[in-house]
């Protein structure tokens, strides 16, 4: 049988993976096609069409996927990560070891 901590730990692991490598292919992915001189491309004045006064590129490339990532986390954070019984408290006894020297000592 699996330890339900491993299985917890490891779903939100693969969530946040998953999440991080769609937040990275989208704010890249977004920049290159508008932000930058490619092939067939080249952004003039005419593209910069600020929003709250940054490039639309910058703001719908690099802002908005920041400020959705942070709505995602404080999210996932607060109301999905398991909280786990990781078992007994042992700092007491770990403490007086330490005070008389450890059991190797």
């Amino acid at each position: 049988m699996i330890d339900p901590v491993y299985q917890h730990a490891r779903r939100e692991a693969i969530i946040i993976i998953t999440a991080w490598l769609a937040a990275t292919a989208y704010c890249c992915g977004y920049c290159y096609l508008y932000g930058y001189e490619r092939p067939g491309f080249t952004p003039g004045a005419e593209d910069i069409d600020p929003v709250l006064g940054v490039p639309s590129w910058f703001f719908w490339g690099v802002i908005a996927p920041w400020a959705a990532c942070a709505i995602f986390i404080f999210i996932f954070a607060g109301f999905c990560i398991a909280d786990d019984d990781l078992g007994a408290d042992h700092e007491a006894e770990l403490e007086a070891d330490i005070r008389e020297g450890g059991p190797l000592g």
